[in-house]
């Protein structure tokens, strides 16, 4: 069987199992079934990091919500909630990002935020100021090469794009949106 119908056939009896849960979580309960089953839907279609990031932060949230149950209740989904996590961790395993790209997203992170801090910094300085490390367009050349990565594993970079567009562009507050960005892909 594979991991998808592994995962969806752990949803079902995460539904099961919430059957009779108190009405008043009930409504939050179903939307972060729904939430969740939505995203491995999105599956379906094909397994890459980005559809098994969006499977983790989906069941993140019910386990959220399961955390908020009574313990009868809670304790009803335990065993079905082990084995999606169980589940969604051997898919994890078989599509994360090669280490070479987490590499190269830290190093470009690391530039990103050493020209965020050079820029902040001007801000405070009377006078001439010094030039800023890592000119955009350098940053750009080593973006390329990351998006196109990233984007075979699935994952959208619209701040990435957006330096990669128009590097001159390239503020303190669009740096923020790229490392942020950045950050949520390589975890």
């Amino acid at each position: 069987m594979n991991d998808v119908v592994m995962l969806e056939a752990a949803l079902f009896q995460l539904r099961t199992g919430a059957e009779g849960v108190d009405v008043m979580y009930a409504t939050q309960l179903e939307t972060c079934f729904s939430l969740l089953a939505n995203a491995i839907a999105g599956a379906r279609e094909g397994v890459n990091a980005a559809r098994v990031s969006d499977i983790e932060f989906a069941l993140n949230d019910l386990v959220a919500a399961i955390d908020e149950l009574p313990a009868d209740d809670a304790a009803r989904l335990a065993d079905p909630l082990q084995m999606m996590r169980e589940d969604l961790a051997r898919l994890k395993d078989q599509t994360s990002l090669d280490g070479g790209v987490i590499d190269r997203i830290r190093a470009l992170q690391t530039k990103l935020r050493a020209r965020r801090s050079a820029i902040e910094r001007q801000t405070y300085r009377e006078g001439d100021a010094e030039p800023l490390p890592h000119p955009p367009e350098t940053l750009r050349d080593e973006a390329l090469p990351l998006r196109e990565q990233l984007a075979a594993a699935g994952f959208a970079t619209p701040a990435l794009d957006a330096l990669i567009d128009d590097p001159a562009s390239l503020r303190f507050h669009s740096i923020t949106a790229i490392v942020d960005e950045l950050e949520v892909i390589g975890g």
